[in-house]
């Protein structure tokens, strides 16, 4: 797992830059500081206003769960629970989910953050509900308190993955939603799950 991280983070730096910082000295922080290469490393790793408006999310919450299965269907529901945290010295968004889906047991984990080179937030799921991971990016619009995530979910009847947009609505500090959107049978866009999140007292 170690050599693993070094190769990811040699690769992060241009070859001349790397060659560069092999011959600093470690003491030799005013060098450092005037790097071009080193500056815009600590610009892509360093959590700004933009991670700060994740902090709606973090706390312990009751979840009340809808699913639909076709368009205009009766949902099945279900209850959990989820204890959001940072995670890396504020850098990343941990969501790690308990209940039951579809009646039946659940666990879920996600991640969420904010991408400072892309300039965009991003969210991963993976859970006991299937065997991939899904992946989505989006971005907030401060006025109406909404996440807007474009991405994948699976459709095992289809046997793919298909588009899908999930919406993160903060309604107050003790209350937000989720909602998912996927196609349906002809193709059009629906509400397929929706979570209502209420802080736990």
């Amino acid at each position: 797992m170690k050599s693993q991280f070094c190769i990811a983070a040699l690769l992060m730096i241009p070859v001349g830059a790397a060659f560069a910082i092999q011959e600093k000295k470690p003491t030799d922080a005013a060098a450092t500081k005037d790097d071009p290469a080193m500056a815009k490393m600590k610009e892509f790793a360093t959590p700004g206003p933009a991670h700060k408006v994740l902090e709606g999310k973090v706390g312990k919450w009751n979840a009340q769960v809808k699913v639909w299965m076709e368009p205009g269907g009766q949902p099945s529901t279900d209850t959990g629970t989820a204890e959001i945290k940072w995670i890396m010295d504020g850098r990343y968004l941990e969501d790690t989910y308990k209940g039951t889906f579809m009646g039946e047991p659940f666990q879920g984990r996600g991640l969420t953050g904010y991408d400072n080179l892309k300039k965009k937030y991003f969210a991963t799921w993976i859970d006991t509900a299937g065997t991939g991971m899904m992946h989505s990016e989006g971005s907030f619009d401060a006025a109406a308190k909404t996440f807007t995530y474009m991405g994948e979910c699976p459709d095992c009847m289809a046997g793919k993955y298909v588009k899908s947009r999930t919406v993160d609505k903060m309604t107050d500090a003790d209350h937000w939603t989720m909602q998912m959107y996927s196609p349906g049978p002809d193709g059009k866009e629906f509400m397929s799950m929706e979570i209502a999140y209420t802080r736990a007292k």
